[in-house]
């Protein structure tokens, strides 16, 4: 039986400026609701050896706390490394889905940030684009009134697996997601949408929670999938989802006892002064290709 999610808390994305990304994000419809900057703290289990600190911002699109945000981080200890993912192709988190209110407005808001790449505003599926930012990271620009709920803000993330029924049936088995189709339908990721050299076939499936559909997880496995997602969680990229719990021990014992891969018990993490609370209980494990998943026991607020 699978655990009880109550709604997304964030994806988490990391970056080598915050500020500049921050900017970025607040031409994208988001602002920053609170400063993320604790202190120093063990790091062993989050999976990294000695000190853990970063800096960052609580990303959000509107007043509603259960909506998804954006976890924007620049690590200090351990440095952050690394490149996000290049190809289409690559194994793990692929890309943010924000939808917003005037797709071309934003379009042009973008052009000054000089990514690398912006393109096209028309889809088959009516108007949106594809960009990079100054990372590498990628954003899928969608309108909001193509959203079942109608809301703009963060509204997905595109994962690349190697094995989209294996993916699928794990989301749902232990996570509770359930599939918006019957089963994954073939698309294609065109080259002169994407900016890539040849476009690329693939299967795609939408997964949601069952009680929500302000979150969508884009399943996609492309031909040619290759690699693996990323393997500390201070690379820059999209690193890892965080999903709200009520009593995070009792996940922990269902998924051990599920066989899901969780290396380490849930971890008590001081989150800075600039949020309401002293810190929260959080939980990390990953999906079968390695992508991180953490789990937030929702605190009381102060």
């Amino acid at each position: 039986m699978a655990i009880t999610i109550q709604h997304t808390v964030h994806v988490n994305l990391n970056c080598n400026d915050h500020e500049q990304h921050k900017t970025l994000l607040t031409k994208l419809g988001f602002s920053p609701a609170s400063r993320l900057r604790p202190n120093p703290q063990d790091g062993q289990d989050m999976g990294i050896e000695g000190q853990v600190q970063w800096d960052g911002y609580a990303m959000v699109s509107g007043l509603d706390w259960q909506s998804a945000m954006i976890d924007l981080l620049t690590f200090r200890l351990p440095p952050i490394i690394g490149q996000s993912y290049e190809a289409l192709n690559h194994i793990g988190n692929q890309a943010l889905i924000i939808a917003v209110d005037d797709v071309e407005a934003t379009h042009h808001a973008l052009r000054a940030e000089t990514l690398s790449f912006l393109g096209p505003l028309q889809t088959a599926k009516g108007t949106g684009f594809h960009c990079r930012d100054h990372d590498g990271i990628r954003y899928d620009i969608i309108d909001r009134r193509i959203r079942r709920n109608k809301q703009s803000g963060l509204a997905g993330l595109v994962v690349n697996c190697s094995d989209i029924h294996t993916t699928q049936a794990w989301y749902q088995d232990h996570l509770g997601f359930v599939s918006l189709s019957d089963a994954p339908e073939k698309t294609t990721l065109f080259a002169t949408a994407f900016d890539c050299n040849h476009d690329i076939d693939c299967l795609s499936l939408k997964l949601s929670l069952a009680q929500r559909d302000d979150f969508i997880i884009r399943l996609q496995q492309p031909e040619g999938i290759h690699g693996q997602s990323y393997s500390v969680p201070y690379h820059v990229g999209l690193y890892r989802t965080a999903f709200a719990v009520e009593d995070i021990h009792q996940c922990y014992e269902r998924l051990q006892q599920q066989g899901v891969d969780c290396p380490h018990p849930p971890v008590y993490q001081d989150m800075g002064p600039g949020i309401p609370v002293d810190g929260v209980w959080a939980l990390y494990f990953f999906d079968p290709d390695g992508n991180c998943i953490e789990l937030i026991e929702t605190p009381t607020m102060e």
